[in-house]
């Protein structure tokens, strides 16, 4: 049986996750759409390489921040809104 992490381990690694000025793009641009984004999307948008996007969203799924759904070939990503960093993300925008 695995041993549940302390709420405050878990959130210093969910914030080290977002931490990195790729992430922090990727996650505003994923808040100010209601729909997925695909990874050719993303990298169109942000203009960054492909294996460079994949590995940004590779860690920010691994946290539990990011949603995928495989349709046909193409992976899209989504904001996972029962994560706190949803809620966060949130306020900022209200805050505009």
């Amino acid at each position: 049986m695995k041993k549940k992490l302390p709420d405050s381990i878990i959130i210093a690694d969910t914030l080290k996750a977002i931490s990195h000025p790729n992430r922090i793009s990727i996650l505003t641009l994923l808040g100010g759409k209601e729909n997925k984004m695909s990874v050719t999307e993303i990298c169109a948008t942000l203009k960054l390489n492909q294996p460079e996007v994949s590995r940004h969203l590779s860690i920010l799924k691994g946290k539990g921040i990011l949603l995928f759904e495989r349709i046909g070939v193409n992976i899209f990503y989504s904001l996972n809104k029962d994560n706190f960093v949803f809620d966060c993300l949130d306020k900022l925008k209200l805050e505009k």
